[in-house]
């Protein structure tokens, strides 16, 4: 298989779309902007860096042109990660936690024939949230991700 060769970031030029990557964007009609025909969103390119900037987004992502392809240039900040971190932990660890100490502050009568339920319901709850929001937190501290 031949691989295209690189070519430099043009205004003029169609590259393929770094959002939805089926499309592909192209200068509109008397603006200096580019949109992708499948997704619609609209960038501005920078030909002197190399980059192309998503302009009707909320947050402004921005990707750097290889020559044959897009590479991501928005970096998660360490702060986002953290709250993260301790959200997914909070999220696995509280419920279970509060379930328990009920158990423990208001203990079922020894003679119940239901006083392994409260055990039994911190169990479940433990293992719920840890596939609930077990991905969320292995995804957090895997080193080899990239946004």
């Amino acid at each position: 298989m031949v691989e295209p060769l690189p070519k430099p970031l043009e205004h003029h030029g169609i590259y393929p779309c770094p959002i939805c990557r089926h499309g592909q964007i192209a200068p509109m009609v008397l603006m200096e902007t580019h949109a992708c025909n499948f997704c619609r969103h609209i960038f501005t390119l920078n030909s002197e860096r190399q980059t192309a900037r998503l302009e009707d987004g909320a947050i402004a992502f921005r990707w750097q042109w290889t020559g044959t392809g897009w590479r991501s240039l928005h970096r998660p900040s360490s702060q986002v990660t953290v709250v993260g971190l301790v959200l997914a932990i909070l999220l696995i660890i509280l419920p279970p936690t509060l379930i328990w100490l009920a158990y423990a502050l208001f203990p079922p009568l020894e003679a119940g024939v239901w006083r392994w339920l409260p055990l039994l319901w911190t169990g479940l709850t433990l293992a719920a949230h840890a596939l609930l929001f077990g991905p969320v937190l292995m995804a957090i501290l895997s080193p080899e991700r990239e946004m």
